[in-house]
């Protein structure tokens, strides 16, 4: 079934235009690659950029659907709001608002660019930013990684502007959480600077796919030709790599992220957010000895994990992903293990 993205007026909202300023490299092939990957998922976005009064920056948001309002903010490296267009694809009874974040995809950069100094202020202030700019009080969280981080400061620091959350995989910066190899190459002083420049290629970007968990999707063809093409793209056409590595190289070394940035337990310990954790048993940064001492901090929070999914597990069953993404911002929480009856639940 074909859908479409609904229409509505953000404030401060302009009607689609290039950017300017050098933001991309070659925005037309960039936004041909994403056609095709709507196209392969039977979806046509409404885009929309806004203003961000409190970051002063100009980004986009995707909208998919219409329902109950649901930001996604997407992960660290190669990734934007295209990434999420598998799981907003099917979610009927969600406007889901997919944000390319600041210096990813088509948004414009910060004039600050986050750095260890500022990396809080940051993640407790860009949702809310968007919102306001969206002119929306209250809305469901999707995160996934770095996204995820943000969701969680952004629901200690200002409750009553988040509903229900979902947290797909393993939060950037949990304690206890471990780095792929390539997250350490980037942040190795030489190394990282060496790889922004080498010319992204299908066979850099399914390697990449492999270190984070998805070696069995690969192998089996369940990753579509046209999601490693739109990955080409955004590393290869637009400035996303550029900002995603100078923030990730500033944080950490070959050894991993400096500790002072690693979520604090004051923080988890206010997040009243319903919060549902879906973790891939693959993924690279933690499994359930990260996700278990991470959830015993919330108040209320709940952990499925998924067998055979890396760490952006959608990627690996979209199906099964989003029903559970659903269930619990509709339907409140899930029935453990009802999505796939050999997911091990706590």
């Amino acid at each position: 079934m074909h859908r479409e993205g609904l229409a509505f007026a953000p404030k401060r909202a302009t009607p689609t235009e290039p950017l300017t300023g050098g933001a991309v490299l070659d925005e037309i092939r960039y936004r041909e690659a994403e056609r095709r990957w709507f196209a392969h998922e039977g979806v046509t976005p409404v885009e929309r950029r806004v203003h961000l009064d409190q970051l002063d920056v100009d980004v986009r948001v995707l909208e998919v659907g219409e329902g109950a309002p649901t930001l996604f903010v997407h992960a660290g490296g190669p990734n934007s709001a295209a990434t999420w267009i598998q799981l907003a694809a099917r979610m009927s009874g969600l406007r889901c608002l997919l944000l390319d974040r600041p210096g990813a995809g088509l948004s414009a950069a910060l004039p600050e660019p986050v750095r260890p100094h500022n990396l809080r202020r940051f993640a407790e202030t860009l949702i809310v930013d968007v919102l306001d700019a969206l002119q929306l009080e209250r809305a469901h969280l999707v995160g996934s990684s770095l996204g995820g981080t943000i969701a969680i400061y952004t629901a200690a620091a200002h409750p009553d502007r988040v509903d229900r959350t979902v947290q797909l995989a393993c939060p950037a910066l949990a304690p206890g959480s471990r780095f792929p190899m390539f997250m350490r190459l980037m942040m190795t002083p030489g190394v990282g600077r060496l790889m922004g420049v080498l010319p992204p290629t299908p066979r850099a970007v399914r390697a990449m796919l492999r270190q984070v968990g998805h070696g069995v999707s690969l192998d089996t063809g369940r990753i579509p030709d046209a999601f490693i093409e739109y990955c080409v793209a955004l590393q290869r056409d637009t400035d996303t790599m550029k900002h995603e590595g100078e923030m990730l190289a500033s944080a950490g070394g070959p050894r991993g992220f400096d500790a002072s940035l690693v979520l604090p337990d004051d923080v988890l310990g206010r997040v009243a957010s319903p919060t549902y954790f879906l973790w891939g048993e693959d993924d690279v940064f933690g499994g359930r000895d990260v996700a278990g001492p991470l959830l015993s901090l919330m108040p209320d929070a709940q952990l499925e994990m998924l067998p055979c999914s890396g760490h952006q597990l959608w990627l690996d069953d979209p199906d099964v992903v989003a029903q559970a993404v659903l269930t619990h911002l509709l339907q409140g929480r899930p029935r453990p293990g009802s999505q796939r009856p050999t997911a091990a639940t706590t």
